[in-house]
C-alpha cells in the first residue's frame, strides 16, 4: 500500500475507535460512498494496515480481573534466548501484551489473572521454573487510567 491519504486515516481511526461501525457510518464521516470505504477497508486488510480487528471485554463482567505489569531480565540476551522467551511468552493465554525493551530490562509484560494467587501460579510457572529469567519485578496495577490500542494517526503522519 502507498501513502495513507486523509480519508484512510480518517478511516483508521474511526475503526480505532469503534471497529463495529458500519461501511454507511464511516461513509456519512468521511464524505465517500459506502463502497469506496468498503474497498478502502478491503485494501487496507489486505495490506495489512489493519492487522486485526477486536473487541475488547469489561473486566467488570468477570467479576473482576488483576492486571500486573511485569520486567523480566533475562539471563542471557543471545538470539536464540531471546527467541526462546518470545517464544514461551506467546504461547501464554495470561500474557495481554509483552514488549521486548531496552534498558536495565529485556521484556516488559502486562498479565492478567483472576486474582494474586492466580498471578503467583503463573510467576512460578512462568519465571521460577524457566530457565531464562534471571529475574522479575512487578507492579500491581490498582486502576487502569487510560486502556486501549488506538495509535495516535494524525500525531503520528503529521508532516514535520
Amino acid at each position: 500500500m502507498g501513502k495513507l491519504d486523509g480519508a484512510n486515516v480518517k478511516i483508521l481511526s474511526l475503526m480505532q475507535d469503534n471497529a463495529a461501525l458500519t461501511a454507511d457510518e464511516i461513509a456519512e464521516e468521511v464524505g465517500l460512498s459506502a463502497s469506496a470505504v468498503q474497498k478502502r477497508l478491503r485494501q487496507m486488510r489486505a495490506d495489512g494496515v489493519i492487522e486485526r480487528e477486536v473487541a475488547m471485554v469489561a473486566p467488570n463482567v468477570l467479576g473482576g480481573v488483576s492486571l500486573f505489569l511485569v520486567n523480566v531480565q533475562l539471563i542471557h540476551t543471545k538470539h536464540n534466548t531471546i527467541g526462546a522467551f518470545r517464544d514461551l511468552v506467546s504461547g501464554t493465554e495470561e500474557v495481554v501484551q509483552c514488549f521486548h525493551i531496552t534498558g536495565a530490562f529485556d521484556f516488559c509484560l502486562l498479565v492478567a489473572a483472576k486474582d494474586t494467587h492466580a498471578y503467583e501460579a503463573f510467576s512460578n510457572r512462568m519465571f521460577t521454573e524457566d530457565n531464562y529469567v534471571a529475574r522479575f519485578e512487578t507492579s500491581v496495577v490498582l486502576r487502569s487510567v487510560k486502556y486501549g490500542f488506538a495509535l495516535p494517526l494524525e500525531q503520528l503522519l503529521a508532516r514535520r
